[in-house]
C-alpha cells in the first residue's frame, strides 16, 4: 500500500537535450508572438523551456503525489507559475534538467502542489527555472516545504502604466500550443473533458496565456528585446477560451531590492481578469 503523503524533495530526472531552433520558433508562433529576436537572432522565448520539462512534470506528479495525498479535490488546474532566467537562452544550447516536488500549500479554496524544474548549461550553471504550482479545487493536502516566492501586484504601480497589448487567439489555439509545448491535457483538447470539471468548453493552456503576457512585457517594457527578462510570475484566475482576445496591461513597478527593474502586469479576456498578480524583473 502506497504512503498517501506528498513526497516533498522527491526528484525526477534527467532531461538531456539541445534547444532546437525550429522548436523555439514554433513555440513563438504557437503563442502568436512576432518578436523579431526569436526568428532573426536565435533568442529563445522566455517561457519556451516549459516544453522541455513537461514529461518530467508528469512523472513528478505520478511519483511524488501518490493517490490519496490530495484529498476531496473536484479537479485540477494550473494555479500559478514562475519562470526565472539567469541569462538569455539561445537556440543550439545543450541543457540538462531535473524536477523535484518543491512544496505544498493549503488555501481556503483548495490545495496547491508545487513542482520545481531547473535547467543547467554545459558548465553546470543553472540557467532557467520553473515553478509549476498546480491547484486542486476543493482539495486538502498536508502542508510541507518552503513558501512559494511572492509576486503580489503592487497597487502603486497603477500610477505608472506602460501600455497594453491585445493578443488575438484562434479557434485552434489550444491545438497549436499543444504541438509546440507537448501539453495535450484533455481539458484543453475536448469540450467534454472541460465540462466534467465545471468549465463550459475547452480553454487555453495557462502557459499559453502566460506566454502572451511575456510578449507584452517584452514589447512594452523592453522595446521588443527579450534578453533582459530575468523573472516572470503570475496567478491564473479565469480561463481564456479559443477565439477570444487577451489584453495585457503592463505597469512600471520601480526598482527591486536587487537593483532590477520591476514590472507588474495583468491580463483580461471577455471582460474578465484571466491572470492576476503578474510580476516581471528585467536587468
Amino acid at each position: 500500500m502506497s504512503d498517501p503523503k506528498v513526497k516533498v524533495g522527491h526528484q525526477v530526472g534527467t532531461y538531456e537535450g539541445t534547444i532546437d531552433a525550429g522548436h523555439a520558433r514554433a513555440y513563438a508562433l504557437a503563442t502568436n508572438d512576432p518578436t523579431p529576436a526569436y526568428f532573426d537572432d536565435g533568442v529563445v522565448p522566455p517561457v519556451f523551456t516549459v516544453s522541455l520539462g513537461l514529461e518530467l512534470l508528469l512523472r513528478s506528479m505520478a511519483e511524488a503525489v501518490p493517490p490519496g495525498a490530495v484529498r476531496n479535490a473536484r479537479g485540477g488546474v494550473h494555479g500559478t507559475h514562475e519562470t526565472r532566467l539567469a541569462r538569455p537562452l539561445m537556440a543550439g544550447e545543450a541543457l540538462s534538467g531535473k524536477i523535484d516536488l518543491y512544496a505544498t500549500a493549503q488555501t481556503s479554496a483548495g490545495a496547491m502542489v508545487s513542482h520545481h524544474f531547473a535547467l543547467t548549461d554545459a558548465e553546470g550553471a543553472v540557467v532557467a527555472e520553473h515553478w509549476w504550482n498546480l491547484f486542486s479545487m476543493g482539495g486538502e493536502v498536508d502542508v510541507a516545504g518552503p513558501a512559494l516566492p511572492d509576486h503580489t501586484f503592487p497597487e502603486s504601480a497603477r500610477e505608472r502604466p506602460l501600455g497594453e497589448l491585445t493578443v488575438g487567439t484562434t479557434e485552434d489555439q489550444t491545438f497549436r500550443y499543444a504541438g509546440a509545448s507537448f501539453d495535450h491535457a484533455t481539458i484543453h483538447m475536448h469540450d467534454s473533458s472541460a465540462q466534467r470539471v465545471g468549465f463550459p468548453r475547452k480553454f487555453l493552456q495557462g502557459l499559453c496565456t502566460f506566454a502572451f503576457c511575456s510578449q507584452a512585457v517584452v514589447h512594452l517594457a523592453s522595446g521588443d528585446d527579450p534578453r533582459p527578462i530575468r523573472r516572470l510570475a503570475g496567478r491564473f484566475s479565469s480561463p481564456v477560451f479559443p477565439g477570444n482576445d487577451v489584453t495585457i496591461r503592463v505597469y512600471d513597478a520601480g526598482p527591486t531590492p536587487e537593483g532590477r527593474r520591476g514590472v507588474a502586469f495583468e491580463a483580461f479576456s471577455d471582460d474578465k481578469p484571466v491572470l492576476r498578480h503578474g510580476w516581471a524583473e528585467l536587468e
